[in-house]
C-alpha cells in the first residue's frame, strides 16, 4: 500500500513490517502538471498535464462555446492596440520619455522578422495558454537574430537531467500518433552567451511569468474556469436537445402491464410481447417529442367495459415543467460573467452584460482606456521580452519596443474617433 503525503512524499507499505518512506527529488507544476512520478518518466521531455496534452484538453472544452474565443481575441486586440513601434528614451525636463524612432536597419530587421505578425502570434499563444516559444536564427550575413513564434500545442520543455532544451513535435498532445523519432531538438538560447547562439544557428527561448509552484509551464487565469465554460456549454446543449427532443420530462405515460400480453382474447407469445413494447416506446418518439411535435395533440382510442366504464388503456399525463427558461438563462449569464472575469476583460467591454448601465459612450472610453493601461502591462512585458533583447543584442541599448495604445477620443477631437499613444510608463 502506498500513501501519498505530499507532491514528492510517499509511505510505503504502510501498516506492514517493511514500512519505508519515499520522497522524490524530481520537481513538476503544482497545476495542470504531469505524474508525480516525474523522475520515472520515459518522455525526454516534460509533460503538459498528465496526458501531456493540456493545451489540447483546454481547446476541446472551447471548441463549442459561444464566447471564450471571441474573448481572447477581445483581449489579443486590446494588448496588440495599434501595433509595436521602437522608442528612443530620452530625458526631457528630468523626467524620461520615449520618442518615437526610425532607423534604416532597424526597418530592415523588422521587414526580416515579419514583427507585426510575430507580435500578433507571441500575443496568441499568451492570452491562449501563457507560453510564448521564441525561435531565434542566426543570419551571419545580417548578423542578426530574427524571431518567430514556436507553436505551444506542438513544443515542450526538455527534461534538465537530459539535456534541456526545448524538443518541438507535431504529434504532441496525440498519444496514438506520438513518436519520439519525430522530436526535433533546440538548444535553449542563453542571453549571457550570444557566441553560443550563433554557433546553435536556432536556439529557442520561453517567456512566461513565473507562478509559485510551477517550474516549467504556466497557465492562463481562464483556464481556472474550466467548470464554468462547461457548465455553459451544457445549457447550450441542453437547448440545443431542448428543441430537437422536447424540454425535460414533459409526459407521464402509464400502461397496463399486460397491455400487449393478449390479441383477440389469446396470449400472445413472449417474444412478440417484448417486441410491441419496443416499437411502442420507438413511436412515441415520434410522438411526442422533437420541433415538429411542439404543442401537437395526440388521440388515444380505448373500450368501455360493460359497465360503460373506460377500460385500462394508455394514460398520457402532462408534467409541469418548474424549470424556467429565465432560469437557465440566468446561470447561462453568470456562467458567461465568470468566464469574462477569468480572462480579465471588464463585463461590459465583453459584452456579456448588456442593458445593466456602463455603456454609454464616455464610461466605454474609461473602461477601454483602463483596460489597455492597466490590464495589459504584464502581457506585453513577456510579448515585448525578446524583442527588446534582440535589439540590444544589435547594439541598440538606448532603443526599445513599444505597444501604441489606441485612445478612445471625441470626434472634435479626431474625426475618426480614435488615435494611437504610447504609454509614457514604459520609460520608467
Amino acid at each position: 500500500m502506498v500513501t501519498q503525503i505530499s507532491n514528492s512524499f510517499f509511505i510505503l507499505n504502510e501498516g506492514g513490517n517493511n514500512a519505508a518512506l519515499l520522497q522524490l527529488t524530481g520537481s513538476r507544476d503544482a497545476s495542470f502538471g504531469g505524474s508525480a512520478w516525474s523522475q520515472y518518466d520515459a518522455f525526454e521531455h516534460i509533460r503538459w498535464g498528465s496526458g501531456d496534452n493540456q493545451p489540447n484538453v483546454m481547446r476541446s472544452l472551447i471548441e463549442k462555446n459561444t464566447i471564450v474565443e471571441s474573448l481572447l481575441e477581445s483581449l489579443r486586440d486590446m494588448i496588440y492596440a495599434s501595433g509595436v513601434g521602437f522608442f528612443k528614451k530620452e530625458v526631457v525636463d528630468g523626467k524620461t520619455r520615449l520618442t518615437e524612432f526610425i532607423d534604416p536597419r532597424l526597418e530592415d530587421w523588422a521587414w526580416a522578422t515579419d514583427l507585426q505578425d510575430y507580435v500578433v502570434s507571441a500575443i496568441t499563444q499568451r492570452v491562449d495558454n501563457a507560453n510564448i516559444f521564441t525561435k531565434w536564427r542566426y543570419d551571419p550575413l545580417e548578423d542578426w537574430f530574427t524571431l518567430s513564434v514556436l507553436d505551444s500545442f506542438k513544443t515542450r520543455i526538455g527534461r534538465p537531467e537530459k539535456g534541456g532544451g526545448f524538443h518541438v513535435n507535431p504529434y504532441f498532445g496525440f498519444s496514438k500518433y506520438f513518436t519520439p523519432g519525430d522530436t526535433e531538438k533546440l538548444a535553449a538560447f542563453d542571453r549571457n552567451d550570444l557566441d553560443f547562439n550563433k554557433r546553435k544557428t536556432a536556439t529557442v527561448s520561453h517567456s512566461r511569468h513565473k507562478l509559485a509552484g510551477q517550474p516549467f509551464y504556466a497557465f492562463p487565469s481562464w483556464w481556472c474556469a474550466e467548470e464554468a465554460i462547461e457548465l455553459a456549454n451544457l445549457i447550450i446543449a441542453f437547448h440545443k436537445n431542448g428543441i430537437l427532443n422536447g424540454y425535460n420530462i414533459k409526459y407521464l405515460i402509464r400502461m397496463p402491464q399486460d397491455h400487449f400480453d393478449k390479441e383477440g382474447g389469446r396470449n400472445v407469445d413472449g417474444k412478440l410481447v417484448k417486441k410491441r413494447w419496443g416499437d411502442f416506446s420507438d413511436n412515441l418518439s415520434s410522438w411526442l417529442a422533437g420541433q415538429k411535435n411542439v404543442n401537437k395533440t395526440m388521440l388515444i382510442k380505448y373500450m368501455r367495459g360493460a359497465d360503460g366504464k373506460a377500460m385500462d388503456n394508455v394514460d398520457v399525463v402532462p408534467l409541469k415543467n418548474e424549470m424556467s427558461d429565465d432560469a437557465y438563462d440566468k446561470v447561462f449569464k453568470n456562467a458567461n460573467q465568470s468566464i469574462a472575469n477569468s480572462i480579465g476583460l471588464l463585463p461590459t467591454l465583453a459584452g456579456v452584460n448588456p442593458g445593466s448601465g456602463n455603456d454609454s459612450g464616455s464610461q466605454i472610453r474609461v473602461m477601454a482606456d483602463y483596460q489597455q493601461h492597466f490590464r495589459t502591462p504584464v502581457h506585453r512585458l513577456y510579448v515585448l521580452k525578446d524583442i527588446n533583447m534582440a535589439l540590444r543584442l544589435m547594439g541598440y541599448k538606448d532603443v526599445q519596443a513599444a505597444f501604441k495604445e489606441v485612445q478612445i477620443t471625441t470626434l472634435d477631437t479626431n474625426p475618426t474617433g480614435a488615435q494611437a499613444v504610447v504609454n509614457q510608463n514604459n520609460a520608467a
